[in-house]
């Protein structure tokens, strides 16, 4: 094709969307469906004539439809492609010409499309920020515990010796409807579900409703529903549940001796061996805690003296990845998710999701000012520690990664490590007293 006399119009929809109208001269189109038609005619077989020397008035009338269609997608892919790169956007979306405009002989070619681009800005002030936490440190009464939590995690569990109630420390397998407004609730049915007396997991008044209950009764009983429970839609309601209970178990735990850390496995020989090796992983945990702690401050500061519009396409993908991760998690819960609203749900998540988003620009800013990257030498190594971790070969790992095109959503995060990792280590960190649960920072960890 000859070089490009493209007709171009770029409006300014907002501070990350633009609308581009694009004109492709009538010269360009004819050649492009010339071209079309010389290809067809080496391929296409009609009853009477040879390969290769069907006549194009043959050819359009039985090709015409199928060769529009190819050129009007043709032109466009072109077309956009130059403009992207004339005019240097890179769009994190855009909406496709559907349907594709029509190509019409002797007529220019015109077309617009709508698409959202990263927000322009420049971070400052993001080198020495002030950030506090408490240092780590662990004592007997922390490793005690942990060593207790073990212990119980071990212990068998079998039914009651005597026929009676549901007792703190029981294993209750039990069926659930929850009901809210004398109404059920979406998603709130269970069957089958371990519920563990008196460990909070579930929900303490609700653990504390079912103390007293045999094998096989059923009972209806309202709850309070904590803020952070872990199905949305419930979090912060008074519900009713209507529960039958289907099995009881109790615990019996061993003794923490010598014997009981051979039994878990590892290289454990005596109660000192394991006590150390409880005390490294308390560490370990507090030092991720407090890593995660400040990132989350960063954060915090970054969003706060930065103001820019965030892709609502980014915010939706966003929303729906948080959405797979939560609908993973109630699976495993044993919920039932036949019904559950989908709407609400991404409604209820659609903050945190811009929150992430918003995180990443700002990191993805600061990288480019810093002339961050990660070279091929680096996302070799971090293959290799995912092959490690996950025991898989490497290679195995590589094809994964480049089959489901996640090379450069892996390379993405590990140049968002590398900039957190420098406003870590230029801040002025203090040590302050133990925080309070916080959320996590909002980097997506492979």
């Amino acid at each position: 094709m000859t070089e490009s006399a493209l007709q171009v119009e770029m409006e300014n929809l907002s501070e990350v969307k633009r609308k581009v109208r694009i004109v492709v001269p009538s010269a360009e189109v004819t050649e492009e469906v010339d071209r079309a038609y010389r290809q067809l005619g080496k391929r296409a077989k009609v009853k009477g004539f040879r390969p290769g020397k069907v006549p194009r008035s043959i050819l359009e009338m039985y090709y015409h439809k199928e060769i529009e269609q190819e050129v009007s997608d043709a032109l466009v892919r072109r077309s956009l492609g130059e403009v992207l790169k004339e005019k240097s956007l890179e769009p994190v979306n855009l909406s496709w010409p559907e349907p594709l405009p029509t190509v019409a002989a002797g007529q220019d070619f015109r077309y617009s499309v709508e698409l959202e681009v990263p927000p322009e800005f420049t971070a400052h002030d993001y080198l020495g920020l002030k950030l506090q936490a408490p240092e780590v440190e662990v004592t007997d009464e922390e490793v005690d515990q942990r060593l207790e939590e073990i212990r119980q995690h071990n212990a068998l569990l079998k039914p009651p010796a005597e026929d009676r109630g549901i007792a703190a420390g029981d294993f209750v397998v039990l069926d659930y409807q929850a009901y809210f407004a004398g109404q059920p609730v979406e998603g709130g049915k269970s069957e089958s579900t371990y519920v563990e007396v008196g460990s909070g997991k579930f929900s303490a008044e609700f653990e504390n409703s079912l103390v007293g209950l045999k094998s096989g009764a059923e009972a209806r009983f309202a709850v309070s529903l904590p803020d952070d429970f872990a199905n949305p839609l419930l979090a912060g309601k008074v519900v009713d549940f209507e529960v039958k209970i289907l099995e009881v178990k109790e615990k019996i735990v061993s003794e923490l001796d010598d014997s009981f850390a051979q039994n878990l496995g590892g290289n454990f020989q005596t109660m000192a061996d394991l006590r150390t090796a409880v005390r490294e992983d308390i560490i370990n945990g507090k030092e991720r805690e407090r890593k995660a702690y400040l990132e989350n401050q960063v954060a915090d500061q970054l969003l706060a003296s930065h103001q820019f519009e965030t892709p609502p396409s980014l915010v939706s993908q966003e929303q729906e990845s948080m959405l797979r991760d939560q609908m993973e998690r109630y699976s495993q819960m044993g919920m039932d998710m036949a019904n559950m609203d989908v709407t609400k749900m991404m409604e209820v998540l659609k903050p945190m999701a811009e929150r992430r988003v918003r995180v990443k620009l700002m990191l993805a800013r600061i990288s480019d000012q810093e002339g961050l990257a990660v070279d091929d030498a680096e996302l070799e190594a971090t293959l290799a520690r995912i092959a490690v971790h996950s025991g898989r070969d490497v290679n195995e790992v590589k094809d994964f990664y480049r089959e489901r095109d996640l090379m450069g959503t892996l390379r993405r995060q590990l140049v968002d490590d590398k900039t957190m990792k420098l406003l870590m280590d230029k801040a002025e960190i203090s040590t302050a007293a133990e925080p309070a649960a916080t959320e996590a920072p909002e980097i997506e960890k492979e």
